[in-house]
């Protein structure tokens, strides 16, 4: 009898236990906790955090990026904080900052190595600097061997100066290559780019940066009459000729009302076009 007891109460106990498991698993689920939400910085903010995470950064990007300082690559190191490379106003100044680091950490690496020379590479936004340096095999090759590659619209001048100089105080020798694109040309090579990498310009700010180049090669020829200069014309997307100095002083960078209503209606066919999605078409607004 005490025997047939002990069996009933286990089973009892067997039963209960499992009405409670049953009774947890369907009244009260698990619930999953909320994904940690990334933090967004901007402006300043961007700046302040970039200056305390600035040695990781810049030994992230060193770690895989050659011998080429590329602000828009720099820049892509912020996607942490919330650059899309759609904002790039708000993470400009914290780009800077960076590539300040960066430019002085090649230079380190490139004279370590005993190769104290620099490339710069100019030319106005969706002019194809990368396109025209590889059709022309010369200056591919001469990329391939110099010490420091330093890529950017360089549209401020001042900046570039500085950039030259501080480079000079290391004993660096500077060549640049600068290209050229009809205005219209290049304007639909940055809204492709759009579509491709996420990279938005505005019909504003090409607008107003394109005149900037006028006088270029005079400035150079002035200022640095002893820097190895070549000028590529890649008008009409051609490849980038080689062409002499005095034929690039021909380049016209003029930016009248005909031609900004044409690169507004550029603007405008592409957003017309399905091509681009919400996002980018704020971003060119």
């Amino acid at each position: 009898m005490k025997t047939i007891q002990l069996w009933m109460l286990a089973l009892i106990l067997t039963i209960s236990c499992s009405t409670v498991l049953t009774s947890c698993s369907e009244d009260d689920p698990v619930i999953p906790q909320p994904k940690p939400q990334p933090v967004i910085l901007k402006g300043k903010a961007a700046v302040e955090w970039t200056r305390n995470h600035l040695d990781s950064l810049v030994n992230a990007y060193i770690a895989d990026c050659g011998n080429l300082l590329d602000p828009d690559m720099t820049r892509d190191m912020l996607k942490c904080i919330g650059y899309t490379r759609l904002n790039v106003l708000d993470y400009r100044e914290a780009g800077w900052l960076i590539d300040s680091v960066v430019f002085i950490r090649l230079m380190d690496r490139a004279a370590q190595a005993n190769n104290k020379t620099i490339l710069f590479t100019m030319g106005m936004y969706g002019c194809g600097k990368t396109t025209s340096l590889n059709n022309n095999p010369e200056l591919k090759t001469l990329a391939d061997e110099v010490g420091v590659i330093s890529e950017g619209a360089y549209n401020n001048m001042t900046y570039f100066d500085e950039m030259v100089a501080q480079s000079g105080e290391r004993g660096f020798e500077p060549h640049l290559i600068y290209v050229y694109n009809d205005a219209e040309t290049g304007y639909t090579n940055c809204m492709e780019r759009l579509i491709h990498s996420n990279r938005a310009v505005t019909c504003e700010a090409y607008i107003a940066v394109y005149p900037q180049f006028q006088g270029r090669v005079e400035y150079i020829e002035e200022h640095y009459p002893d820097m190895k200069f070549y000028c590529l014309d890649n008008s009409h997307n051609n490849g980038g000729r080689r062409v002499t100095n005095e034929e690039a002083k021909l380049w016209d960078y003029s930016m009248t009302e005909d031609l900004q209503q044409r690169l507004y209606a550029i603007k405008q066919s592409y957003i017309d076009s399905g091509k681009l999605n919400a996002e980018q078409i704020e971003a060119l607004q």
